[in-house]
């Protein structure tokens, strides 16, 4: 949470300051008084008041969820009875879209709504101190597409193992590509890796080696190293 100090002429006008230069609504704010500061006597040792504000999440998630709204306004593809809801959890902002017709919207694979995602990320990121990360759903269709992906990596992982070939899979997502590492691992015989430079790098499942981690990574340079199975790399 962002946190800084306002100084005015009285506490109340200080806080006022802070509601007014800010667009704080209520709850999205708190204050502690650092000095309540003094009128002296006949002005002569006068002193400001001074506070210091913090930013509740509240206010980020209410600005994340406008800048996707207007974003969104300027969109062809965005269906009028658009409804946006945003919540945030374990230093995360998660936004939920749902509306008709949002198929155009998401875009192929998922790449309209990842750049909205992005875009959202950036933005949030320039007005808080505190790194955070906003995630983005259209209708539920992340879910569907994680068990889209979970399907597709079994299929190709049986194809491997009936004919001792390696496959290659399309071009994904960092989150997909993990996706795809997770399941192979619980999958006897077959080990993955992912190679190539973005946006094009993808995912290779192939036969298991004897002695070998079941899942093994190419650094962006595509020079291929192994890694341990808890690694998250895509």
């Amino acid at each position: 949470m962002k946190e800084f100090v306002v100084s005015a002429k009285t506490v109340e006008e200080a806080v006022d300051s802070v509601k007014r230069e800010n667009g704080f609504r209520e709850g999205e704010f708190e204050y502690r008084v650092e000095d309540p500061g003094s009128r002296g006597f006949l002005k002569i040792g006068s002193r400001n008041a001074s506070i210091s504000v913090i930013v509740r999440t509240e206010y980020y998630v209410r600005k994340v969820k406008e800048f996707i709204e207007t974003v969104l306004s300027f969109s062809k593809y965005a269906p009028q009875s658009l409804a946006v809801k945003a919540e945030h959890r374990d230093a995360k902002i998660f936004v939920h879209l749902d509306g008709a017709h949002l198929g155009r919207m998401i875009g192929k694979h998922g790449k309209t709504i990842s750049a909205l995602q992005h875009l959202a990320t950036i933005f949030i990121n320039r007005i808080t101190d505190t790194k955070m990360t906003v995630l983005i759903d259209v209708g539920d269709y992340k879910d569907r597409r994680k068990e889209l992906i979970k399907r597709i990596a079994r299929n190709k992982a049986l194809t491997v193992i009936q004919t001792g070939k390696s496959v290659q899979l399309d071009p994904m997502f960092a989150f997909e590509r993990r996706i795809v590492h997770e399941t192979i691992k619980s999958i006897s015989g077959v080990q993955s890796f992912s190679k190539g430079l973005e946006p094009y790098r993808y995912v290779v499942i192939e036969p298991e080696k004897k002695g070998r981690r079941k899942h093994r990574t190419s650094p962006k340079g595509g020079v291929i190293d192994f890694e341990d199975h808890r690694s998250q790399a895509g």
